[in-house]
């Protein structure tokens, strides 16, 4: 479940995103953008405003000239098309290529859970609202309004990001808003594959200094990330709950074969075994009764995840897989938890058994 978590997670959010500590935008002439691009690690960079605005879309009415009018409030990314690059768009889309601009000029790319609010097609016009700044009583107008187009549909696993999210070209943005000064809101950074992100934040804030953020996705979403490994935790921890629980069924088949065998016990000590053999005979034999079962169970969980990884044979919808991550890490945790278990449950056991023998 973590790495499916990562993965929701690290497909549409940016390794590294940049942001002002004081305020809301800043101008990209601040930033050397061409020296923070050779930093070694980078791949991509990326600029954008993130705005938050009401779209809407009148939908016709069957037979007559009017519109049904359906709002919704998005999430606005005006970006550059770096950016598409950097979000793996072309991978991730319904209908045609995904394109910020084409002949007829700005496009848009909305989630296809937003298109499915507004209960539209991906030809339909829509219209975007933008709160103004600096709004008084007196204003009579509180928005910017903007005819729109869509070229595409974006598609990602993170649910949220396909019904809030609306790209947008950020030049075409600053023309809308009549930004003169080039301002942006965030730094997008996609690291190279295998980079080290602490390492990589680290020279980043260094070259930049204190008069900004900059955060990893994994900080970003640290609710969410901070959870998932809580949440493995609990599952280790209620895993070797159910161990100590079975564990009792070992000290039941200990004790029957102790008391049956009791009665050989002076044919035994006639031949010479004395009672540290006997606790040996009987402690040596639970630790095998376990040790058969947690291999077979071993092996078998194995192999089911195995085949999961490999054939997706258990889904959670249509179109999702169930999702399975195999690590040796917590392979091994789990059996050297049951190892333990088995050696001081058999040992208090058969000692117990033993000490008036």
């Amino acid at each position: 479940m973590e790495k499916l978590i990562d993965r929701i997670y690290s497909e549409f959010d940016a390794s590294i995103t940049i942001t002002p500590a004081k305020g809301k935008t800043f101008s990209e002439k601040e930033i050397n953008l061409g020296k923070l691009s050779s930093i070694e690690g980078v791949e991509t960079l990326a600029k954008g405003r993130e705005e938050l605005i009401v779209i809407e879309y009148g939908q016709p009415i069957e037979g007559q000239k009017d519109y049904r009018i359906k709002r919704t409030n998005a999430k606005l990314y005006a970006v550059d098309d770096p950016f598409l690059k950097l979000i793996d768009l072309n991978k991730h889309y319904r209908g045609d290529s995904p394109v910020l601009n084409d002949a007829l000029g700005a496009k848009g790319v909305i989630g296809i859970g937003l298109i499915n609010k507004l209960e539209a097609s991906i030809n339909s016009e829509f219209t975007i609202f933008l709160p103004k700044k600096n709004l008084t009583v007196r204003t009579e107008q509180p928005f910017l309004k903007k005819k729109v187009r869509l070229s595409s549909v974006l598609v990602y696993q993170n649910k949220l990001i396909n019904e809030e999210t609306f790209l947008w070209p950020l030049k075409d943005f600053r023309r809308f808003v009549k930004d003169t000064n080039q301002t942006i809101s965030h730094l997008y950074i996609r690291a190279k594959p295998n980079a080290d992100l602490e390492a990589l934040q680290h020279k980043i804030q260094l070259q930049l200094g204190d008069a900004y953020r900059v955060k990893t996705y994994y900080q970003k979403n640290e609710l969410i990330f901070k959870t998932s490994k809580s949440e493995k935790l609990i599952l280790t921890l209620i895993l070797i709950f159910v161990f100590v629980l079975a564990c009792f069924n070992l000290v039941s088949s200990i004790t029957m074969i102790y008391l049956e065998k009791k009665n050989n016990f002076l044919a035994l000590k006639s031949m010479g075994i004395t009672k540290r053999g006997v606790f040996e005979i009987f402690f040596f034999q639970g630790v095998l009764i376990s040790f058969i079962g947690a291999i077979i169970g071993a092996v078998i969980g194995y192999l089911i995840c195995a085949a999961q990884m490999r054939f997706d044979l258990i889904k959670i919808s249509a179109e999702q897989v169930y999702p399975i991550g195999f690590s040796w890490l917590d392979f091994l945790t789990i059996v050297l938890s049951v190892a333990i278990l088995t050696v001081i449950f058999s040992f208090v056991t058969v000692k117990l058994l033993t000490r008036k023998g």
